[in-house]
This record gives structure tokens, C-alpha cells and sequence, in this order.
């Protein structure tokens, strides 16, 4: 990417995105994310997954996860991606091709999945439901699909908590305050979703969490820290909050940038993940 690039990295339309090659080129940036691989390792202890079951991605992405976890499914389980993206599932049957273990990939609406009641061992959804119209609805289409002591996994971002600090507080108080309340997407979805699997009817929930920090950033050679949105489309954000006057956009931009480059920038987002049974006599 060119430095003088600037994105906002959403992933509500992937295909018709102008900068589709973008979102997905960051799909493997995030994943190789600390706190995602934390995440992930966390969730593969939980789930314990055995030989022979059957396991839903959704919004599967590239599939890096899903393969990853069809090892220990072995050659008798199956793994099933489903993402709204007809790009991320081209990607993922591309990098599927060269998995040992069975694994499809489809084109899908998590909101209305095509697949039976009762089907699945396994369900999981990562970083998802932050680009859904209604998280509650996938949750519990999610849970239709599952099995009786099937177990769904949800990992998943709360950008309420992201911090930016170049050393002025003033700038960092309008970040905090303007990713404080949800717009246009329920972007602080992450610490909700204990709750949003209290409310389909699982009560055994376990819940870990994981920061990303980034110390450091060269904003001449990339236009936005690893995986991240560029500070121009932070801007945006806080001028649409209210945090920000419009004329003090390229004031906000260039100071961020100034600190990067005196080496004075670092950042933090904290993500959650949550596993839950359903009940052995289901639901």
C-alpha cells in the first residue's frame, strides 16, 4: 500500500468496495495479530474438538482459521466456511486446494443460514457480528444449527476501548469519546457478547480477553498502523461524532503523524472471546 493511502477499512460490503484488494490483504495482517492468536490458541483448548465432528465459520473470511482448526477434525469431520464476501470465499477455496482435511466454502447470509437445524458440532464466529445489521439474530441462527452439547465460540472486537497515545490528552479524551458510542454499526459489540448468548438461552459461558498494542509506526511508509484504519478515516469518525471540528481535520492528522515519526505513537484495542454449551437435552 502507498503511504499517502488513506481506508476505512469496513467490511459491510467487501465486493463492492473499491478497495477490495486492501480489505483483503489486511485480513492476514489482523490475523497474525497477537491478541488474535491468543484468542484463537484460547478457543482451540475450549472447543477440544474431536475426530469426526463438523465445525461453522461464520464470515469465514480467507478460511485461515477454519483450516487451521480441520487438523483436528480429521479426515472424517468437515469444516464449513460461510461468508456474505463472494471474494473472501474465492480466497478461501483457493487456499482450501491445498488442505489435507475436508472443508467447503460458500457464499452465505449468517442472518439466514443454508444449512439444517441440529447440523454442527461446532460453531464459531470472529470479528463478524461488529458488521452485522442485527448480532442477536446471527447468535441465534448460529445456536438453531448447533447440536444438542454443541458449543459456539464468538470472538470479537469492542473498539470503545481503543486508545491512542502520542502524548497530548486532549487528543487522546476525543478518541475515547468518540468510539465510546455506537453509530452506524455495533462496533463495541465485544463486551457484549456474554450477553447476546445469555439472551438465546446459554447461561455456561466461559470469556477470556486480549489486547493488541502497537508501539510503534512509520506513517511514511504505511498509511495506517498493522491491520488498522488510517488516521485520516480516524478523523472522519470524530468529526462525525462531534469530537472533532471539521477545520481541525488535517491538524489531527498531521499531529498523530508527527508523533509516529518522533516515535511517540502507540495504541491499544482490546478484544473478547466467549465459548457456550448448549444444553445436552438442547434447547
Amino acid at each position: 500500500m502507498k503511504a499517502d493511502e488513506t481506508h476505512g477499512l469496513g467490511y459491510e460490503r467487501v465486493d463492492d468496495d473499491p478497495n477490495v484488494g486492501v480489505l483483503l490483504a489486511t485480513m492476514d495482517v489482523t490475523a497474525g495479530w497477537e491478541a488474535t492468536r491468543r484468542l484463537r490458541a484460547w478457543e482451540r483448548h475450549q472447543l477440544r474438538l474431536e475426530p469426526g465432528q463438523r465445525l461453522l465459520d461464520v464470515g469465514c473470511g480467507l478460511g485461515d482459521a477454519a483450516l487451521a482448526l480441520a487438523a483436528d477434525l480429521g479426515t472424517d469431520g468437515e469444516v464449513v466456511g460461510v461468508d456474505a464476501s463472494a471474494e473472501m470465499v474465492l480466497g478461501a477455496r483457493a487456499r482450501a486446494r491445498a488442505a489435507t482435511y475436508p472443508a467447503r466454502f460458500t457464499v452465505g447470509d449468517a442472518l439466514k443460514l443454508d444449512e439444517s437445524d441440529d447440523s454442527f458440532d461446532v460453531v464459531r464466529c470472529e470479528r463478524t457480528l461488529q458488521w452485522m445489521t442485527d448480532p442477536k439474530a446471527a447468535v441465534a441462527e448460529m445456536v438453531r444449527v448447533l447440536r444438542a452439547g454443541g458449543l459456539i465460540s464468538l470472538i470479537d472486537t469492542d473498539w470503545s476501548t481503543l486508545e491512542i497515545n502520542v502524548g497530548d490528552d486532549d487528543l487522546a479524551r476525543r478518541v475515547r469519546d468518540a468510539m465510546r458510542t455506537e453509530r452506524r454499526r455495533p462496533s463495541n459489540i465485544g463486551r457484549r457478547l456474554v450477553g447476546l448468548l445469555r439472551d438465546v438461552g446459554l447461561e455456561r459461558v466461559v470469556k477470556t480477553s486480549a489486547t493488541q498494542t502497537w508501539d510503534a509506526w512509520d506513517p511514511d511508509e504505511s498509511p495506517a498502523p498493522d491491520g488498522c484504519f488510517s488516521m485520516s478515516s480516524l478523523a472522519d469518525d470524530l468529526v462525525d461524532a462531534g469530537q472533532l471540528e471539521a477545520v481541525d481535520r488535517e491538524w489531527f492528522v498531521s499531529m498523530i503523524h508527527t508523533a509516529a515519526r518522533d516515535g511517540r505513537f502507540s495504541m491499544a484495542l482490546k478484544m473478547h472471546a466467549v465459548v457456550a454449551a448448549v444444553p445436552p437435552t438442547g434447547l
